[in-house]
């Protein structure tokens, strides 16, 4: 029924009026084609363009670290540890040290060594259980640990609030160093 009176309310407008309804609907339909069509296809084209952009960018970044890679590889670059092999006596007096400079050694809770050994390297993982220590002291831990000159990286960290007090935390850290194997002994030169 709507259709017939809309038929009929049709046919009692004169012909100009005819025309600038239809215009009218011509102008809501396009406006809906550019809203639920073209709009969100020009902003899919936008976000992809800027997406490749982005990984463009990240792909440089990439090339430029595998090269300096490639370079320092070349170059027999100094690893993680020593060089001459890192002994657990010397991991654990560098972690001393810095727990002593971070302000951590009396909240040292738990202290666990294990080598193991991988192809030409040894590896030393070293877990800390820190008890009750504010997000400062932390990070001052964090920032010591990882300096070039300890030899050392972050592994893993879990931290968690302590429950009675909710300024203070506990955490654990496991770090890593890695150190050549010691060759056998040298034989003389003939």
């Amino acid at each position: 029924m709507p259709f017939k009176n809309l038929l009929s309310y049709w046919s009692g407008l004169r012909k100009r009026e005819r025309y600038v309804a239809g215009a009218g609907l011509a102008g809501v339909l396009l406006l809906l084609f550019c809203f639920l069509v073209l709009m969100p296809v020009l902003e899919a084209r936008d976000k992809l363009s800027r997406s490749i952009k982005r990984q463009e960018n990240v792909l440089q970044k990439l090339i430029s670290l595998d090269e300096q890679y490639r370079r320092l590889k070349g170059s027999k670059a100094p690893s993680y540890g020593t060089g001459r092999g890192v002994s657990d006596f010397a991991m654990s007096s560098r972690l001393d040290s810095i727990l002593r400079e971070a302000d951590l050694k009396s909240r040292v809770q738990d202290f666990q060594t294990i080598r193991s050994s991988v192809k030409n390297h040894h590896v030393i993982r070293t877990e800390i259980r820190i008890t009750r220590i504010k997000m400062d002291q932390l990070m001052k831990f964090l920032y010591l640990a990882e300096l070039p000159g300890h030899g050392m990286r972050i592994d893993q960290i879990s931290i968690t609030r302590t429950p009675a007090e909710t300024e203070y935390l506990n955490a654990a850290v496991t770090l890593k160093t890695y150190g050549k194997k010691p060759s056998g002994p040298e034989r003389p030169a003939a």
